[in-house]
């Protein structure tokens, strides 16, 4: 495909985006609804990839420069704590700001000036200073707030030792010996640092959560398996984190009952809103005690760091152990769902663009071995065997809206065993 074709279909396809929001707009649907959601996402990855196409490298240098000293202002605002200082719906003056906050009121009009480019504060008229509906929303939820100093405080000045921390420590796996470790002059691990200052937890959760995630709603993806070919029988929903999809699986397909098994201390409080759905406790790792079901959908959580963290290949292997029996001696069929890091042109833009970003962010801060590819889960897959068979892959789907997939997994019995049962 040629560049001019390229552009005019990401332009088409653009176009079509802008109208399926605005018809969704004028039917009163909320900002939040899916379909909303998806089509501002359609706009934006199709003006991205427009953008891209038709960039110099003039163009690209630019958006960098702009980029950094956006980042600088939003950095320069949270350390004397403007947003505070304005009023959420009005406009107030730059000197009054200015004065509250102890800061040169030229330098605030700057700053200021600089970040309503992107859209952040405004100045309506000369001298006053007015919030915009994004730069409100840092006020309303602080959650914003806290990723964004995270950025500007953490991620970026670790990012920019990565090339240092190749060079002294080549490919180490240590999370001592890591890009943050450099540009803080720490020996303690970043897992460390946050079980030592609660504050930086916080915004580090808020960073992953904000700057590093994608949907991840993997119901989607699980419609579109044949669950009506299953009949009357029992699927099993391990790790689950609420019991929203499989409400929404059991209301498609009424044949099914559900069993959800969660780990967490607040499980007495969960009521299941249908008769066809149980929930259950389940430590994850352990061996799987409901033999009888026709699918086991286990998922699989996004990788992170913090004092909690944990290496996410080694608990795909203990998942995939602790069903190995039940696979074994049943035809039943294991449904692994992860979000993976999409090879290229796997995934949408933006999408790919954010799945990068927290990967890259899981070997600056911690040497972590970070996201998995698709190459690498089925390796892991095909690794778990026993002496008479072992895991085979049987189907892959994926979503290149959400960076979610869904793999169907079933045990096979090696030539050798079925040779030796057939003898019998």
């Amino acid at each position: 495909m040629d560049r001019l074709h390229k552009l005019e279909t990401f332009a088409n396809e653009l176009a079509v985006a802008v109208k399926s929001l605005g018809a969704h707009y004028r039917n009163g649907e909320s900002e939040e609804s899916r379909e909303v959601q998806r089509a501002r996402r359609a706009i934006m990855g199709n003006a991205a990839r427009i953008q891209t196409l038709l960039g110099e490298p003039s163009d690209f240098l630019q958006r960098l420069a702009s980029q950094n000293q956006i980042l600088a202002c939003l950095q320069w605002l949270g350390e004397f704590q403007v947003l505070a200082c304005i009023p959420l719906s009005g406009t107030v003056s730059a000197r009054d700001v200015a004065e509250l906050a102890g800061v040169p009121v030229k330098q605030l009009s700057r700053v200021v000036r600089m970040t309503s480019t992107a859209g952040f504060l405004g100045e309506p008229e000369p001298g006053q200073i007015a919030h915009t509906s994004l730069s409100a929303e840092f006020v309303k939820n602080l959650s914003y707030f806290d990723a964004a100093m995270f950025l500007a405080q953490t991620a970026a000045p670790t990012a920019l030792k990565m090339a240092t921390a190749t060079r002294r420590y080549g490919c180490s796996d240590l999370p001592q010996e890591s890009a943050y470790g450099l540009a803080f002059g720490t020996a303690h691990s970043f897992q460390a640092t946050c079980e030592q200052r609660p504050k930086l937890h916080r915004q580090l959760s808020a960073y992953l959560q904000h700057a590093g995630n994608v949907d991840q709603d993997v119901t989607e993806l699980l419609t579109r398996l044949d669950w009506p070919s299953l009949g009357k029988t029992r699927v099993v929903e391990v790790g689950a984190e609420s019991t929203r999809t499989a409400i929404a699986l059991a209301e498609l397909h009424p044949a099914l009952h559900f069993i959800v098994q969660m780990h967490g201390p607040d499980l007495e409080a969960r009521r299941p809103l249908t008769t066809r759905l149980t929930i259950q406790k389940r430590d994850p790792g352990t061996p799987q005690t409901v033999s009888d079901a026709a699918v086991y959908i286990l998922r699989l959580p996004s990788p992170s760091i913090g004092p909690s963290s944990y290496s996410l290949p080694a608990q795909v292997k203990s998942e995939l152990r602790a069903h190995l029996g039940v696979l074994r001696n049943t035809n039943a069929t294991l449904v692994l769902t992860p979000r993976l890091l999409p090879e290229p042109g796997t995934a949408d833009p933006d999408v790919e663009v954010v799945s990068r970003v927290r990967d890259l962010s899981l070997l600056q801060l911690a040497n972590d071995s970070g996201m998995i590819e698709m190459a690498e889960l089925v390796e892991m897959v095909e690794s778990i065997r026993d002496s008479f068979g072992g895991l085979v892959i049987v189907n892959k789907l994926r979503s290149r809206k959400s960076g979610m997939a869904a793999l169907g997994v079933k045990y096979q019995a090696s030539a050798s065993h079925e040779a030796l049962m057939g003898s019998r």
